[in-house]
């Protein structure tokens, strides 16, 4: 099974410039930076804590000679034009089967209608989905979609198979739950159709890139696995911190 991390989409004006608003990800994984070293620094005290296989310390320093880190000023909040409408929230959950058909289920914010949908295309290659016009009433959107392949995924000892469903054609899309005929579902659905077909090869491109660089990332951690490491903590307060008066305590 394939997940897509979820994603959130504030709604924006304008057409959608694939190459501004889809970036191709680096498919180059990065090992992680070993620990920093102690800085020097003038030891005020000390603990150390030793676990069967490794240890930690914690380091409290003198405080540092640099003035204490200024309060951020506080500003009132404004609020835009579309901050003061309502908050219109939409999240679906696409369970596609083999990559071509996705059954997508959401439920309408304001009338609270549940609805299902067999679509003739594949939501996880919508995970990138960037700020785009979905519908005229979204002010945010959310996605979250994963892939089942009925060649492969078992469960309880059985093949998984896909399950009945109304005919659907590739690129379109059946409404199984739900009233048919609203308008709000049919914009939805229709409109992210839409932008499928606009932005496909890119969404290709973009996927084959997030494989990749999973693929890297995994093989690393496979020829790298995780292995007990002792660690220290260092605290060093600025002078003046608020930390070190009576009221904040120490």
């Amino acid at each position: 099974m394939v997940c897509v991390t979820p994603f959130f989409l504030p709604l924006a004006g304008g057409e959608v410039v694939p190459d501004a608003e889809l970036p191709i990800p680096s498919n180059h994984f990065t090992p992680p930076p070993p620990p920093k070293k102690v800085p020097p620094m003038v030891i005020q005290a000390s603990a150390v804590r030793r676990l069967p296989t490794h240890s930690i310390t914690l380091i409290r320093g003198e405080p540092s000679t640099l003035p204490d880190i200024p309060l951020s000023p506080i500003t009132k909040p404004s609020a835009s034009e579309r901050e003061k409408e309502s908050h219109y929230h939409v999240a679906l959950g696409a369970t596609v089967y083999d990559h071509r058909h996705s059954l997508v289920t959401w439920t309408d914010p304001e009338t609270k209608e549940c609805f299902e949908a067999w679509c003739g295309w594949d939501f996880t290659l919508m995970s990138p989905l960037a700020q785009a016009d979905i519908t005229s009433k979204i002010r945010s959107f959310h996605l979250s979609a994963s892939n089942i392949d009925t060649t492969k995924e078992k469960r309880f000892g059985r093949q998984v198979e896909l399950p009945s469903h109304p005919r659907v054609i590739a690129d379109g899309f059946v409404i199984a739950k739900g009233d048919a005929s609203n308008a709000d579902a049919n914009e939805l659905l229709t409109n992210l159709r839409n932008y499928y077909l606009r932005h496909r090869p890119r969404l290709i491109l973009i996927k084959k890139a997030q494989q990749e660089y999973q693929a890297s990332a995994a093989a690393w951690h496979k020829e790298n696995p995780p292995k007990p490491e002792s660690h220290t903590f260092w605290l060093k307060p600025h002078r003046g911190s608020r930390y070190l008066t009576k009221e904040g305590g120490r």
